[in-house]
């Protein structure tokens, strides 16, 4: 395997030499107008449907959370950063899986070796959108290039687009060789992955949708050898999923009134200060499970709320999430005698966190790995003395300032 270094001096000298060739231009593969647009596609798109598939909700109080023996849980987060240049824009992407502990058990692109798990047929983890940029064969199997991006939200769809596809590929090689070995030795193993289990959105949008159906055919994947796959969702501001349940309508409106435009956070908040839940204080909020379907994929979420504090609903601190999981899923998980809302507290609150162990420590080794890239990719280029975009020179200014340099 190429050391990644390598691979960004390559990176560094292709974008030296464009410079010097750039009136012939390269041919590539495809534009981004080619990865987001899929014309076979049927204008008459299916709307999200959501019914009920557990009615109560629940209160659970954290210190009756038993402990799960024999208990691994991997967490998988990726991470993409962009340099923009006059000739291209380069995204460079990392995805990381941690263990219980936290423990690093595969990174990639990695800095470093060995690690518990060695990448055997990595996804590309730079995309370069230029019609410039040369690239040598040797790193063909590592870089995805497209064609010039036209403005700044082009860039956030290929970053976005960089990330979902490492992650695909994190869930269906990592995870399923780290899965039959722990599975193998006893284990009880359970995969998080940072948000939603696959997005219910954008089926014209190919850059999303096909990525999902992928998303969708490698959890089946997983789940056929009895690997459990559980999203977890920190971002639910905007969310709207109680509101779309006609079954909940009724008893919302008995606890707080009114709830229409409301989000699902606010919703919340409202009924555990109702007095349809006088005795919430301290205690962990689990929402009823809704059934989510759309343009033939379906998943479960539900909404756990993990107080501060036991005396009090301070919810500038305490963590909201939403779990996501297929119905196999959680079959699987039930026939071991586990539910979700147990798997996410045993590798948090269990653990003295008011979040998901596995999942923090993906977060912060994905972005500190992209983070490094970048540099390295920056340092590089001006030691070509070629030019960067106005925002990239910024933001490396301030990261010399940081550092003292």
């Amino acid at each position: 395997m190429i050391e990644t270094p390598y691979i960004i001096s390559i990176v560094s000298k292709s974008i030296a030499n464009s410079y010097k060739t750039s009136n012939a231009r390269v041919t590539i593969p495809l534009t981004l107008k080619d990865l987001i647009t899929n014309y076979e596609l049927s204008s008459d798109e299916e709307e999200i449907r959501a019914d009920l598939y557990e009615v109560s909700p629940r209160l659970i109080n954290p210190k009756r959370i038993s402990l799960i023996k024999d208990f691994f849980p991997i967490g998988i987060d990726t991470s993409s950063r962009a340099v923009i240049t006059p000739t291209g824009d380069i995204i460079l992407s990392a995805v990381s899986i941690s263990g219980q502990g936290p423990v690093e058990l595969c990174d990639w692109p990695y800095l470093y070796t060995p690690m518990p798990y060695m990448p055997k047929n990595p996804a590309p983890f730079i995309y370069i959108a230029s019609s410039n940029i040369e690239l040598p064969s040797e790193v063909g199997g590592l870089i995805y290039r497209t064609g010039f991006l036209s403005d700044v939200d082009d860039v956030s769809r290929l970053m976005d687009y960089a990330r979902l596809r490492l992650e695909s590929w994190g869930l269906l090689e990592p995870s399923m060789a780290l899965g039959k070995y722990y599975l193998g030795i006893g284990k009880k193993f359970v995969v998080f992955v940072d948000g939603p289990i696959y997005l219910l959105e954008g089926k014209r949008d190919d850059m999303r949708y096909s990525l999902m159906e992928q998303r969708a055919e490698a959890i089946k994947t997983l789940e056929n050898v009895g690997i459990p796959v559980i999203g977890i969702v920190k971002r639910v501001e905007r969310s709207r999923l109680l509101s779309m349940v006609s079954e909940l309508r009724n008893s919302i409106e008995n606890c707080i009134g009114n709830y229409q435009g409301f989000n699902d956070s606010l919703i919340i908040q409202k009924l555990l200060y109702s007095s349809c839940f006088e005795e919430s204080y301290g205690k962990i909020y689990v929402s009823p499970k809704i059934r989510l379907k759309y343009n033939g994929l379906e998943k479960i979420a539900e909404y756990i709320l993990i107080p501060s504090s036991g005396y009090k609903h301070n919810f500038s601190q305490s963590r909201l999430f939403r779990l996501e999981y297929t119905e196999r899923s959680y079959n699987i998980l039930k026939e071991s005698g586990m539910d979700p809302i147990q798997l996410l507290a045993n590798d948090s609150i269990v653990r003295q966190s008011l979040e998901p162990l596995t999942i923090a420590q993906s977060d912060r080794r994905s972005k500190m790995i992209t983070q490094a890239l970048k540099e390295l990719l920056v340092y590089y280029i001006m030691r070509y003395e070629l030019p960067l975009s106005y925002d990239t020179l910024r933001e490396a200014e301030l990261q010399w300032l940081k550092k003292g340099t």
